[in-house]
């Protein structure tokens, strides 16, 4: 059917723990004997969150990780899904997780003498999860098929060969599971530290609602219902906010560059990845979030789409000011939402013959140091912690940014947007992260200190409300993992067609880079150079579009020279790329998977 014989059999793939102390016959017979025999178990499912997180050793996680995306440009071409695989792991894996929490779901029975509470708390951990990876099926591959049992009975041919279920009865069985666990899982305070509790699933609960609230409005899809999944996901959001467990603080920074997030009150759950005082303060799990960013391996430098998305310190946004200018470093950092400065360096344009610290470049020029705690630097290189893949900074997992988010962008689609819920939400992360003033909230319109917000040309938001919503998510949350997603579901995946949004692979101006480079001791020559691959001089070792801005790749729109001699890339969207295929090998074994359309 839809697992492989390794998932069905095994626990490989999100994590080894398990085939360390197999499941087998006797232990699974005997091991269910307290509570606390559920809450190691759990641990095994904890293990598969760092993918959510920072990632492990040089593998990336969520954050700064989407090879396809506007907001960002990796440092070798990324292209869609062109051929149908034989096997992918973005089908099985998640697949695998599931079984380990229907595993735990199922175990909860056989502990004896289990209260009614604890009881519906570990069954909460095991929908929590089940619903988390079921979610990450359902974003990859839409249709997909539901499962909630462990599968142990192979000879039935009703079990291994299933259709798959529509998106919409997976959706509604994964918010079922999240409300379960919501409703029944232990509080903050009672829950372990640092786990899943009723915030958590909550948060998750707001994300899944407000995803398919939007893939069914603007993907049209049969026998939704966006108004009601809105609705879900605008009252998750508001029972974490009415927690009063969560508060944002004025550090924008801080949940990314931190050693330890145990005290920071913006982030319900974290990956921790170092242990105290244990083999003299190295690490025993690290990451390369920031060693990706801070080493001669260029970095993924925001483009200009994105520099352009934040507003300027009046709260106005860039289409607005007939004063924005980007071809000097002032022009383009000066007078801005303080989130720009946090994620992207401010005072130097790092490429090709214009190198920073340890050799840093970026694809685009600007230099993505959201993640890198230059004020730790010798700190972390006195312990052998500031290379990839041995950072050791905590990684978040969730974040009440995004609750926040959440909220507002549901109660904008909605339409039911007062002025009290843009307080509680996006003017909340605008004063204390950006320093921006509040926007006042006005029918489907906004303004900001009596000036009313017009329409962006070049945004297709439905109205002004919505465009300054989605722009502000932008903002808050970029570098985070939610731009592709909210592409996806926005139906906007025209935004990753480099020549419908060549806004999205450019980055710094020639202008402002030549400047950068004479400013900062570099000669004429050094710009111009000889024009051969020894001395081919910074201009000539980059890559620039014929409007003057550095491109990320060799594509269509870039002006070629005698050093540029390599094949273009382009990069052309197709609406079957909202879903990817169906692995054929996964069809081979179940022909009732069927294929998504155009594959």
């Amino acid at each position: 059917m839809i697992l492989t014989a390794a998932a069905v059999f095994g626990f490989t793939s999100c994590s080894d723990y398990l085939e360390r102390t197999p499941l087998d016959s006797n232990s699974d017979a005997t091991n269910w004997s307290s509570e606390a025999s559920l809450e190691t178990y759990s641990w095994n499912l904890y293990s598969d969150l760092s993918q959510f997180s920072y990632g492990s050793g040089w593998t990336r996680g969520q954050y700064h990780a989407e090879g396809l995306s506007d907001d960002y440009c990796p440092d070798s071409f990324v292209e869609f899904t062109k051929n149908v695989p034989t096997s992918s792991g973005s089908w099985t894996s998640p697949y695998t997780c599931i079984r380990k929490a229907n595993i735990l779901y199922n175990r909860v029975s056989r502990v004896p003498d289990l209260s009614e509470a604890a009881a519906g708390h570990w069954k909460g951990v095991a929908c929590f999860f089940r619903a988390l990876f079921h979610f990450q099926l359902l974003k990859t591959y839409g249709d997909i098929v539901w499962v909630d049992d462990e599968l142990t009975d192979l000879t039935n041919e009703g079990v291994v060969k299933k259709s798959r279920d529509t998106r919409v009865t997976v959706s509604r069985k994964i918010i079922a599971d999240l409300e379960y666990a919501a409703a029944n899982l232990y509080p903050l305070g009672k829950a372990g530290t640092n786990t899943v509790n009723q915030d958590v699933a909550n948060a998750l609960l707001s994300r899944v609602a407000l995803y398919e609230a939007a893939w069914e409005k603007y993907h049209n899809v049969s026998g939704g219902d966006p108004t009601a999944l809105y609705t879900t996901a605008k009252n998750a959001a508001k029972a974490v906010m009415d927690s009063g467990n969560y508060e944002i603080g004025t550090d924008y920074r801080a949940p990314f560059v931190s050693l330890d997030l145990a005290a920071n009150k913006e982030v319900l759950l974290y990956k921790i990845y170092t242990i105290a005082n244990v083999n003299g303060g190295k690490v025993t799990a690290g990451h390369s979030a920031a060693g990706w960013s801070d080493s001669s391996t260029p970095t993924w430098g925001l483009t200009k789409s994105a520099m352009e998305n934040y507003a300027y310190i009046t709260g106005l946004p860039w289409h607005m000011n007939p004063l924005r200018d980007d071809k000097t470093i002032a022009g383009i950092f000066t007078g801005r939402d303080k989130r720009l400065a946090a994620t992207v360096y401010s005072t130097d344009l790092y490429l090709t013959g214009v190198a920073g610290d340890d050799g840093i470049v970026s694809t685009t020029g600007f230099w993505t140091w959201k993640f890198v705690p230059l004020d730790k630097r010798t700190e972390m290189k006195g312990n052998g912690t500031w290379n990839g893949p041995s950072n050791d900074t905590d990684g978040p997992i969730f974040l009440y940014a995004e609750v926040l988010e959440n909220y507002a962008e549901a109660c904008a689609e909605l339409g039911s947007m007062t002025q009290a819920d843009m307080d509680a939400s996006i003017n909340v992360l605008r004063e204390k992260h950006g320093g921006l003033p509040k926007l006042t909230v006005s029918g489907t319109g906004c303004s900001v200190g009596g000036v009313a917000i017009t329409k962006d040309a070049n945004d297709p938001a439905a109205n002004v409300l919505l465009q300054e919503v989605r722009r502000d998510r932008r903002s808050e949350l970029m570098c985070d993992g939610f731009r592709h997603d909210d592409l996806m579901r926005w139906a906007l995946g025209e935004k990753l067609d480099f020549a419908k949004n060549p806004d999205g692979y450019k980055g710094v101006s020639k202008a402002a880079l030549q400047a950068y480079a004479l400013a900062s001791g570099k000669t004429l020559a050094d710009w111009n150079g000889a024009h051969t691959a020894e001395n081919p001089g910074i201009e000539w070792a980059n890559f620039w579009t014929t409007d003057g801005y550095k491109a990320a790749f060799f594509t269509d729109a870039v002006a070629a020279n005698a050093l540029q001699t390599g094949a273009r890339v382009n990069r052309v969207w197709d609406d079957k790329y909202y879903l990817e295929p169906i692995p054929s090998g996964q069809i081979t074994l179940d022909e009732n998977l069927g294929q998504n359309p155009g594959w």
